[in-house]
C-alpha cells in the first residue's frame, strides 16, 4: 500500500518530532538541533524535507542546501560526494539553477500504513548519517 504524506504527518504527529506539512509543496519539513553540522546561515540546524516520490512507494529525506558551494561548485560537489560515498544509502544532487547541493536518502517503502515508531525511526536514522 502506497503511503501518502497525510499518512506520514499523521504518525509524526503521535510524536514528540517538530514538522510541517506542506501540502502546496507536497512535502513535510522536520528541523533538527545539531552539534556539528551548520546551515548555509550559520546556524546548528537542518531542516528535512520528507517526500513520497514515485506513487508512495519511496520515502525520500533530503536537506536542501546542505552546504555552501562558494566560488567552486564543483569542488563543492566532489566533496560532498566523497562525504556520501562512506555513506550507504546517502547521496548528492546539484542544482546549478539555484546554486542547491542537497544531501538525499531514498528508502522503499513498506506495504502497511507508517507506524509512528516506524517513521520516527526512519527519520531519525536517516537524519542521524546526514546531520550528526
Amino acid at each position: 500500500m502506497p503511503w501518502t504524506l497525510e499518512d506520514c504527518a499523521a504518525a509524526l504527529g503521535q510524536t514528540d518530532l517538530r514538522f510541517h506539512h506542506d501540502e502546496a509543496d507536497q512535502a513535510i519539513r522536520l528541523v533538527f538541533i545539531t552539534s556539528r553540522y551548520r546551515n548555509r546561515r550559520g546556524e546548528h540546524l537542518a531542516m528535512v524535507t520528507v517526500t513520497t516520490p514515485a506513487d508512495g512507494q519511496r520515502l525520500r529525506f533530503s536537506i536542501e542546501r546542505a552546504i555552501e558551494v562558494g566560488d567552486d561548485p564543483a569542488a563543492a560537489c566532489l566533496a560532498a560526494c566523497q562525504f556520501a560515498a562512506a555513506m550507504p544509502l546517502v547521496g548528492v544532487e546539484y542544482d546549478a539553477d539555484f546554486d542547491n547541493l542537497r544531501l538525499v536518502v531514498e528508502t522503499v517503502i513498506e506495504d502497511d500504513l507508517p507506524t509512528p515508531f516506524q517513521l520516527c525511526t526512519s527519520v531519525f536514522d536517516q537524519a542521524s548519517k546526514k546531520v550528526a
